[in-house]
């Protein structure tokens, strides 16, 4: 069997395919070749990027060189040895193949009012706040610290300090100007050694000498920005085949349309154009140029298509964004509690809705009626109260589904209920829960509205005086945001927006501890969270880098039950027979089973690399390009040239004399260029999964050329 060519995926559970296949007839010397249509149930594990395929069933079959006797007997023969049990694909190869990708995600109504966009011709950082600064006390120490910022921003006396990476400045006000911190305050020395918020400042300390150009620009903003950095002035390298130019000396993706003489900038899945980098800067994503469609495939900046609608790597990503991430809740072992800051709970108005959602929390609290839901790690949970009991619910109200893109719980609405019992519940979530958002043909991070952030004074913690509470909400810019199509998540793009995560969050307030974790990602440096499988923008929540991660991995065992344990054992070998996803022994092959009927191989094999065309015969690209037809005096051109035409002969008349002289239409052979697209693309995506995957999740995952692999931290990508 050859890799099946998908031509539906309905709710991902239910998949047709054509599939090529070689079958040699007992006594018989050589393998005859033929097509078959398949219909089947599926799986989808998106931790390890596996399709489980289950109940193959041949709809359709056509074996052109063989009577209709001998094709009922090698079509048994066929039936008996198709893998019953399971067939374990990779879900990069069923997405590539797939004919069309119909999506059943409705747009998200986005803000598309650019964030301020800040340029710099030499090394820069950006400061953001969530507002104005609020200020925290540090135990035993005259420092105060900047709460609602990624960064390590302290205030001592009327002066102002910022650590960026092992290099400290100093200001008179937190705008600036920023200039080398020399010698630092003695105060520095008395940060809590026994409190993990402050390891990467001590460890900084007492920090590097810096002079001159070292000193990178402060670029300060109290609302989400963004930054750009190029190393001089734009390095310009033109993208073949396109009007564009791409600029090589800048971590952001950014470009030239050398027709329009305008600059084109993508950043959190949105397109941005202006006449000059110093703006003003307008929203185009849904007028994009064509050229941005032809950025070839293996281009250092091909990680872009993936934003741009209409190609196929935007397809796959909306495709990837409808599969949900389910598992089995136990109703009575699952628990949850709430813990609101102040006397009592803060609700909230959504607005164009009779619900209302809790402020002084960190947790998703909303309020229907009388009733009060929260919505916590992918779980549902119900109260009559809004301090709980809380207890997981199977009837979630239809009006959360009406929440709006501009309220902060917007989020929420990607959580359903699948199935239910007397004894569990099985939850559901997609992407948006994640904060990833179908958009103008595209997905992008975040909503793009801005939500006001919650704070408040009030007594706690043993500290004189107030002390202040502080809860941010996602947002769509300030971190540079790519897409990471092997997570389907958006993943963090440089250094200089601060040393921590800070993916759509500032810092994060614990109640219990009464403590700050610094950075809202994922606390630590932003290359251990900048790829992470699941993160839950609210509560600041993730699971983690590695494979296997996604949020319901944050219940106990004993609590969910995950219907995905195939997965687990896919490429390894049990009493059924050996099972691959990735490769085997094969030689590169998409798929295999070895059961008690012998070995079904699904991919390339030994034979060549053969096609279904969906006319019923079997095809094969040669080597200049074309196809070639197989029949019973074996293999012929499927496609003559053109030659001896005039050149005044329209394409859609030499299409017909083809189509006359070769018995091959043109749809046919559009179909098997783009199997031939997707196959190419499918192996190559799952290739370079398999290697991201093996490194941990912490290098940046190569899209094209390899132009921009391992990450775009430290620096500028030079030429």
């Amino acid at each position: 069997m050859y890799q099946p060519q998908v031509t539906e995926w309905e709710k991902t559970k239910r998949l047709e395919a054509r599939v090529a296949i070689a079958g040699t007839p007992p006594g018989a010397e050589k393998p005859e070749l033929g097509t078959f249509e398949i219909e089947a149930a599926t799986e989808v594990d998106l931790d390890t990027r596996l399709v489980r395929i289950t109940g193959v069933k041949i709809i359709k079959h056509r074996f052109p060189t063989l009577d209709e006797a001998q094709s009922q007997k090698l079509l048994a023969k066929l039936d008996e040895l198709l893998p019953k049990e399971e067939l374990i694909v990779a879900l990069d190869r069923v997405l590539a193949s797939l004919e069309r990708a119909e999506t059943q995600l409705q747009a998200v109504e986005t803000k598309t009012t650019p964030p301020t966009i800040f340029v710099s011709q030499k090394k820069a950082v950006l400061l953001m706040l969530d507002s104005k600064p609020i200020w925290a006390p540090i135990q035993d120490s005259d420092l105060e610290f900047a709460v609602n910022t990624n960064w390590d921003l302290f205030k001592l006396e009327s002066a102002f300090y910022l650590r960026n990476g092992d290099a400290w400045l100093k200001a008179s006000k937190p705008e600036g100007p920023w200039m080398p911190a020399g010698k630092l305050p003695k105060a520095f020395k008395k940060l809590p050694k026994d409190d993990e918020n402050w390891k990467e400042v001590r460890e900084s300390l007492p920090g590097k000498k810096i002079t001159g150009g070292d000193v990178p620009k402060v670029y300060y903003s109290e609302k989400p920005a963004e930054l750009i950095v190029t190393s001089g002035k734009p390095s310009l390298e033109e993208v073949e085949g396109t009007e564009l130019l791409w600029v090589t000396n800048t971590e952001s993706s950014l470009f030239l349309h050398g027709k329009e003489s305008r600059f084109y900038y993508l950043v959190s899945g949105r397109w941005f154009r202006a006449d000059d980098l110093d703006g003003p800067w307008q929203f185009t994503s849904h007028n994009l140029p064509e050229d941005f469609a032809k950025i070839p495939e293996g281009h250092p900046m091909a990680e872009v298509r993936a934003s741009i609608p209409g190609t196929p790597e935007a397809q796959e990503a909306v495709l990837l964004a409808q599969i949900p991430q389910t598992a089995e809740v136990n109703r009575e072992e699952a628990t949850a509690e709430v813990t609101y800051i102040g006397d009592e709970p803060e609700f909230k108005e959504i607005e164009g809705t009779s619900m209302s959602y809790a402020a002084n929390t960190s947790s998703d609290v909303i309020k229907v009626g009388d009733m009060y839901y929260l919505c916590v790690n992918g779980v549902w949970f119900e109260s009559s109260s809004p301090e709980g009991t809380w207890k997981v619910t199977h009837e979630v109200p239809s009006e959360i589904y009406t929440i709006p893109s501009s309220s902060p719980v917007y989020h929420t609405t990607y959580v359903q209920v699948y199935d239910y019992n007397p004894y569990h519940v099985t939850f559901g979530y997609t992407s948006g829960y994640m904060g990833v958002y179908f958009s103008y043909g595209c997905m992008v991070f975040g909503t793009g509205f801005y939500y006001d952030p919650w704070n408040y004074y009030g007594p706690g913690y043993g500290y004189p005086g107030y002390y202040p509470y502080y809860y941010g909400y996602p947002y769509s810019y300030g971190v540079g945001a790519y897409y990471n199509p092997y997570t389907g998540t958006y993943g963090r793009g440089a250094s200089v927006y601060g040393p921590y995560g800070g993916m759509g969050r500032a810092a994060a307030f614990n109640p219990r501890t009464g403590t700050y974790a610094r950075g809202g990602f994922a606390y630590g440096p932003y290359q251990a969270g900048g790829w992470a499988s699941a993160y839950n923008p609210r509560t600041g929540s993730f699971a983690a880098t590695r494979q296997g991660a996604n949020t319901y991995s944050s219940w106990g065992s004993s609590v969910v039950k995950r219907g995905n344990d195939w997965a687990r054992t896919a490429r390894y070998s049990d009493s059924r027979g050996s099972v691959a996803g990735l490769r085997t022994s094969e030689g590169g092959a998409a798929a295999s089973f070895r059961g008690d009927r012998g070995r079904t191989t699904v991919g390339r094999t030994g034979s060549g690399d053969l096609y279904a065309g969906r006319d019923g015969n079997v095809y094969r690209r040669n080597e200049g390009g074309g196809w070639d037809k197989h029949g019973k005096d074996g293999w012929s051109p499927a496609e003559r040239s053109g030659s001896g035409q005039r050149p005044e002969v329209s394409p859609a008349t030499r299409d017909r004399a083809r189509q006359a002289a070769s018995g091959v239409d043109r749809s046919t052979l559009d179909q098997l260029s783009r199997d031939y697209g997707g196959r190419s693309r499918g192996s190559r995506n799952a290739s370079g999964y398999g290697s991201w995957r093996s490194s941990g999740g912490s290098s940046r995952p190569s899209f094209g050329g390899g132009g921009r692999m391992g990450g775009r931290g430290g620096g500028i990508r030079r030429r």
